[in-house]
């Protein structure tokens, strides 16, 4: 009888055992389920703002490319104007030394056009 009642509170307490662990396993695996979704939705949001990012950045280096292209622009629009200053003064020396019209006329008809030809250039860009 002794074992009987024995067997029976071990039952009991293995039971009682049994629902405690169950319930502290309940607990950790509902806190680790809403960890993990909570952890989904963190990923989510930061996939979202790296993209966003990336589109920013994307925007920047255009914007680096375009000021690129006009500082090009503007050197090429610097030298050109620095050449032009150097035709003028060769057409006015050419124009010192020689008497001949053609000559100058010759000259000044190269100068125009390489002036034209970086008037071209300017407008291929």
């Amino acid at each position: 009888m002794t074992n009987s009642i024995e067997q029976k509170y071990m039952e009991q307490i293995m039971k009682e055992e049994n629902a405690f662990m169950y319930a502290r396993f309940s607990r950790i695996f509902n806190k680790l389920f809403s960890e993990n979704s909570q952890a989904q939705e963190d990923i989510l949001a930061l996939k979202s703002h790296i993209k966003m990012l990336e589109k920013r950045i994307s925007e920047h280096k255009k914007e680096i490319e375009n000021l690129n292209e006009r500082i090009k622009k503007q050197v090429f629009l610097e030298k050109s104007k620095e050449i032009q200053k150097e035709s003028v003064k060769i057409v006015a020396n050419k124009a010192q030394r020689s008497k001949d019209k053609l000559e100058i006329k010759k000259t000044i008809t190269e100068l125009i056009q390489e002036i034209d030809a970086c008037i071209a250039l300017l407008n291929e860009n």
